[in-house]
């Protein structure tokens, strides 16, 4: 299994262009049955998105559950060749990351069948701020429905904290850098968002309540 600890070097030195993923991942959705769900669960590295799709799918029938980074990070550290400079470059925006998204967003739209919760799990980032993404993925997958939690980042210390307990860099200044940049980015008005500085089963019950 790849190591996705190793993803995110050169994302906070970048200039995020959302533009070509937005347009890509609006070519893909197709719609879902009625009754089924498409749950995105977006926020950065180290938030617990991982923790709470694993609880989701525990706890609620007929789950299916995809994760982006497992689907693609091999494919975008074999094609940077540098996991320093994976989300780096202008070559990522506009070429590698519109397959990293799109590929499991067609597959979760195939999954939208009978009363089914797909749950889609990663960071979208950029694309976060663009209305027009969502607004056209929520019309995209009708009748099936759209619900978008985003998990915001705990406190800077628990965060660093957490990354490095999974292996991920979080030396200073690098860190706080890295912080600054996600954190910055607008989440759009119809996410649902998340504190992650509450128990795990609060954070779960949270959740639930969003997606019921």
């Amino acid at each position: 299994m790849t190591e996705v600890s190793r993803l995110g070097g050169g994302y906070a030195e970048s200039r995020p262009d959302p533009g070509p993923t937005v347009a890509a991942l609006l070519r893909a959705v197709r719609p879902g049955e009625a009754g089924s769900c498409l749950g995105i669960i977006a926020g950065p590295p180290g938030v617990g998105k991982s923790t709470l799709a694993a609880r989701l799918m525990e706890l609620v029938p007929n789950t299916f559950w995809l994760d982006k980074d497992t689907t693609a990070a091999g494919f975008i550290l074999q094609a940077a060749k540098d996991a320093n400079t994976a989300y780096g470059t202008p070559q990522y925006w506009q070429a590698l990351r519109p397959l990293e998204y799109a590929g499991p967003l067609s597959l979760a739209c195939a999954n939208l069948v009978g009363r089914r919760l797909v749950l889609l799990t990663g960071g979208w980032g950029p694309e976060l701020s663009v209305p027009a993404l969502w607004e056209g993925l929520r019309a995209g997958l009708a009748p099936a429905r759209l619900q978008v939690l985003h998990l915001d980042a705990p406190p800077l210390e628990v965060w660093r904290a957490r990354l490095a307990g999974r292996g991920s860099r979080s030396d200073s200044p690098w860190f706080e850098q890295f912080a600054a940049a996600l954190t910055s980015l607008p989440v759009w008005s119809g996410a649902t968002r998340l504190a992650t500085d509450q128990p795990v089963y609060a954070l779960v019950q949270a959740a639930l309540r969003a997606l019921a």
